[in-house]
């Protein structure tokens, strides 16, 4: 055999154990995680917790594969690789719809989808998804564990979870510490086929958003019908006046039958 052959033989060789080592792979071909967790959830479970953007039965699917498709379209024209999904006040949806745009960025064959679980407070992914995580990023945070030692399979192809755990305190500074800058730079830059989603805190009770404002390209606000005063929702939008904010999404809007699903604006 030829350097040449031998050289080329030992490159297909390099790619496929990255492939079955880190689980990336090309669009058409099936990924398979070794070193992530794998916890199969059944999708009869996630359409019951609502995570129903991969449905092919359920016709809200199409809502959130719309919204998929817009948020892809601008995220593609300024080259952004990660997007925050926040609102004014906590309990208004974000994480619900973080979920389900993960689902359905995942199902894009050019693209892998990471859900970044980022409300150190009041982590609320996992509840989505049903699993329930031995680690979280808290963990990673406090130095008592790495980013691959969190990532969970849910089961869904080309999606990984990075869960929180427990409630931390001092959710603020956590944010901005050393670790916290390495995981962004790390989950973003790592494959250029991966979309990073963060499910982020609200953004009026505290600064943990504003905190992360340049490490993440752009942001979604989510907004539930009625909930809010138009004097906070301005606050919660001026508060971010530095960041990329590419939409909002209008959430338990009243002019929607199911009476719990988004409608972009």
């Amino acid at each position: 055999m030829s350097r040449i052959h031998r050289a080329l033989e030992k490159a297909r060789e390099k790619r496929k154990e990255h492939k079955l080592t880190t689980g990336s792979a090309s669009p058409l071909e099936k990924i398979i995680y070794t070193d992530s967790h794998v916890v199969p959830v059944c999708h009869t479970q996630l359409e019951k917790n609502r995570v129903v953007s991969r449905s092919s039965n359920d016709p809200r699917s199409q809502l959130f594969r719309t919204l998929r498709t817009t948020i892809l379209k601008q995220m593609r024209a300024h080259n952004w690789r990660s997007i925050g999904i926040t609102s004014p006040s906590p309990g208004e949806g974000k994480s619900l719809i973080a979920s389900n745009l993960a689902a359905a960025i995942a199902m894009e064959v050019n693209y892998t989808a990471l859900l970044v679980d980022m409300d150190l407070r009041h982590p609320g992914v996992t509840d989505y998804f049903a699993i329930e995580p031995e680690l979280g990023l808290g963990d990673y945070l406090k130095g008592e564990a790495e980013i691959g030692d969190l990532l969970v399979n849910p089961g869904v192809e080309r999606l990984l979870l990075l869960p929180g755990r427990g409630s931390l305190e001092n959710s603020s500074e956590l944010i901005s510490s050393p670790r916290m800058v390495a995981l962004f730079n790390e989950v973003s830059q790592r494959y250029k086929s991966r979309i990073v989603v963060y499910d982020m805190p609200a953004i009026l009770p505290r600064d943990d958003v504003l905190a992360a404002l340049n490490r993440v390209d752009c942001f979604l606000m989510v907004i539930e019908e009625g909930r809010d005063s138009e004097v906070d929702i301005r606050k919660a939008i001026q508060s971010m006046h530095n960041a990329n904010i590419i939409g909002t999404v209008i959430n338990k809007s009243q002019t929607v039958e199911s009476g719990y699903m988004p409608s972009v604006a």
